[in-house]
């Protein structure tokens, strides 16, 4: 591409920024703001209107974007696979920690385990498989969703859950249940101790995708014997760290 094509590939980009983040704006306004001549920016509206990307009101001169923009944002989220974009980051979750990793997906009052991944070195078999349903209030990884749901939608989908303990230690009252919620959001993350299943302990943390809502959590999951108080802080490090560090999804 030469230099002409690129300057204009930036100066039609400029002024559809310039219009997403000021809104409705006439020529001049977006003449000052992209530091371009008049002439330069009918040009370039003229081609944003004749592909959809740009209205015009007739009555104010007042240029505005379409939601043609969001159609292609819809597009290509339709073509992005959770599960192959974020595998790279939980098989480099497992390998730091040496135990397994988990990520589920919210459906409906349940989580689905949608991928699973275990270490090369001391590995211990979980119950766990892709494909498995669980009950989110039971999990760590389902906690951590609920966490970032209102109180209300929380007690929704409480009273829609036939709550029954899986061990001695699930959480089946909602007094002390909404306290859990609140433990969670305040440090940023939730625990299973041995709720779901004797003999296993997991820490999780929920992802929030493009629109800011959270229907997705990653675990790691080890034996209690294995899960003591300073491994846990060492699991929980590494937990954090590959949160902060996922796409936008």
């Amino acid at each position: 591409m030469d230099r002409n094509n690129i300057r204009s590939v930036k100066r039609t980009l400029t002024l559809m920024e310039i219009l997403a983040q000021k809104g409705e704006s006439g020529v001049t306004e977006l003449s000052n703001a992209a530091n371009l001549n008049k002439a330069t920016v009918y040009r370039q509206l003229n081609t944003l209107l004749s592909m959809g990307y740009v209205k015009k009101d007739e009555k104010t001169e007042r240029y505005g974007l379409t939601f043609k923009l969001l159609e292609l944002a819809n597009h290509m989220l339709n073509h992005i696979n959770m599960r192959d974009m974020i595998r790279p980051y939980l098989e480099n979750l497992a390998a730091q920690s040496g135990e397994t990793v988990h990520l589920v997906q919210r459906e409906g009052v349940h989580c689905v385990y949608i991928d699973k991944v275990e270490p090369t070195v001391n590995s211990v078999r979980m119950v766990s498989r892709i494909g498995m349903r669980q009950p989110l209030y039971c999990t760590a990884v389902g906690k951590a969703i609920l966490a970032e749901l209102p109180d209300a939608e929380i007690h929704s989908i409480w009273d829609s859950i036939d709550i029954r303990p899986h061990t001695e230690n699930t959480i089946v009252n909602w007094g002390d249940f909404i306290k859990e919620i609140g433990t969670i959001r305040s440090l940023g993350y939730a625990l299973d101790n041995e709720e779901n299943e004797v003999g296993v302990k997991c820490v999780a943390v929920a992802i929030r995708d493009y629109t800011g809502m959270a229907r997705h959590a990653i675990s790691v999951s080890a034996p209690v014997s294995r899960m003591t108080d300073s491994n846990l802080e060492k699991i929980l490090r590494y937990l954090l760290d590959t949160k902060s560090n996922f796409p936008v999804t």
